[in-house]
């Protein structure tokens, strides 16, 4: 598995070195390779992912995004990374949130929603999760609004302790 990614580096890390505009993200047991500032690419990229993939022998598959293609281990997905997090120590017992922009996501959304989590889709497109906020602007402003929250929390709980001493 490791020899056939490394091969699938390689070639990919020639493409991107022939093609300027290609970006090669190496997530260390995937690789993506994105076209978004040249999507005239954009079947170049998807001939050569399946290309690599084939030549694995079932080992991975193809994830296709918003103008990136991803090399992925077969039967491994967000939402099976989400369920072996939420497994581990310091997430066990919690409720998961997750947010994403792209079909990639989607299978994250579905797990998340399974454990009674909060799923939400950033931007405009068909989705899983079950809310939804319009741009990176908006994710922001959301996350600082539910900082304040925990901060107000926090000290309304250490007010209620100092009280019961």
């Amino acid at each position: 598995m490791a020899q056939h990614l490394e091969t699938a580096r390689d070639a990919l890390t020639g493409a991107v070195a022939k093609h300027p505009g290609l970006i090669l993200e190496d997530k260390e047991l995937s690789l993506a390779l994105h076209y978004r500032q040249v999507p005239s690419l954009a079947s170049f990229a998807h001939r050569l992912m399946r290309r690599l993939a084939a030549s694995m022998g079932g080992e991975y598959t193809i994830l296709k995004g918003k103008r990136v293609v991803e090399l992925r281990p077969s039967g491994k997905d967000k939402g099976e990374a989400i369920r072996e997090f939420m497994q581990e120590k310091p997430f066990r017992g919690r409720i998961p949130a997750f947010l994403g922009d792209d079909v990639t996501d989607e299978h994250g959304f579905k797990v998340v929603n399974t454990l009674g989590g909060c799923s939400i889709k950033v931007g405009p497109g068909a989705t899983a999760a079950r809310w939804r906020l319009p741009d990176v602007r908006s994710v922001q402003s959301w996350l600082e609004e539910h900082e304040l929250e925990r901060r107000r929390d926090r000290r309304r709980d250490r007010r209620r302790t100092l009280a019961r001493r």
